[in-house]
């Protein structure tokens, strides 16, 4: 990131480094995805998430996550200069501006994700669960009608009930990154 001082002579630029430092403080960070108390009845949604990315034993893996990552770090740099500029290098003020951008990102990724394609089964339960919340005997009548020849529109993967999209957020936290 470039940053235009002008200064004469050194006390001069150490008060301009000084004020800069202020202005950015002591550190911070910023964390995009599925954060603490975001959940689905009693499923957090960072699990549900996890199991999109990587798949399970039943489902194939979907990266939203690190598609999100590989279309977009590249960018990351330019985001947060762009946004330390257009906050007046306020630190926290710049990592949310940036992590709501990057949470954008993420959704993107997600709507965008077409493949690999539904089960016959999860497109028969999205039809006719909407928005989720079927029993376990409705999954069973779901199977047992899929025998029988019942079908349903090919539904959009990652995408059901809403929301593990709209659970995607930005948090911004004092000092260096522990994770």
């Amino acid at each position: 990131m470039a940053v235009k001082i002008k200064s004469v002579g050194g006390v001069g630029l150490q008060n301009a480094l000084k004020q800069l430092q202020q202005k950015v403080g002591e550190g911070a960070h910023v964390r995009v995805g599925f954060l603490e108390g975001s959940a689905e009845g009693d499923i957090p949604t960072a699990q549900i998430a996890a199991w999109n990315e990587f798949g399970t034993k039943t489902a194939p893996p979907r990266p939203f996550m690190r598609n999100t990552v590989a279309h977009n770090k590249d960018g990351w740099g330019k985001l947060l200069e762009a946004s330390l500029k257009a906050t007046g290098y306020q630190t926290n003020a710049a990592l949310a501006m940036a992590g709501e951008k990057m949470v954008g990102q993420m959704q993107k990724e997600i709507t965008a994700t077409g493949e690999p394609a539904n089960a016959p089964l999860t497109n028969l339960l999205k039809d006719r669960f909407p928005m989720g919340g079927y029993t376990t005997e409705d999954f069973l009548q779901a199977i047992k009608d899929l025998k029988k020849g019942a079908t349903a529109p090919a539904g959009k993967p990652l995408v059901w009930s809403g929301n593990m999209l709209d659970s995607v957020a930005s948090e911004v936290k004092g000092g260096p990154d522990e994770s």
